[in-house]
């Protein structure tokens, strides 16, 4: 009796198609987790920043609301910002900080693997206030 390898490699194949197709599914889930995370992390700096030269409170808030709507709304499912912007508000020649956090809820229902539907990353930066720049306006 001849044994054959018949259908071997349709059955080999069959067993592996599901094992790549979840390998690239998570590889794909653990590089938009990375790129979500960097892109949170700067733009909390870009907007902590651009808080810190702003020559009011209202100028403030309305900085790292529009740096963070400009940079992360197409990117999140939700999205939140916590800041602390008083120092925004004191005189000049007073010493201070801005704080921008931010929560970014990254989408990863359409992947089709076992996670949850969106996992949070989060970014913050804290920026010293310019003593000399002319504030309260």
């Amino acid at each position: 009796m001849i044994k054959t390898a018949r259908g071997t490699v349709a059955v080999e194949v069959a067993l592996l198609t599901p094992v790549l197709i979840l390998a690239v599914a998570a590889t794909a889930a653990g590089w938009r987790l990375w790129w979500t995370q960097t892109q949170v992390e700067a733009t909390a700096q870009a907007a902590a920043r651009a808080a810190s030269m702003a020559t009011s409170l209202r100028q403030a808030e309305a900085a790292v609301g529009a740096i963070t709507n400009a940079d992360l709304a197409q990117r999140c499912q939700s999205l939140r910002i916590n800041q602390d912007l008083t120092a925004a508000g004191l005189p000049a020649g007073t010493y201070g900080t801005v704080r921008v956090e931010i929560t970014c809820a990254v989408r990863l229902a359409d992947l089709l693997l076992p996670l949850p539907s969106s996992i949070d990353v989060r970014g913050s930066a804290v920026e010293a206030i310019d003593i000399f720049r002319r504030r309260g306006r």
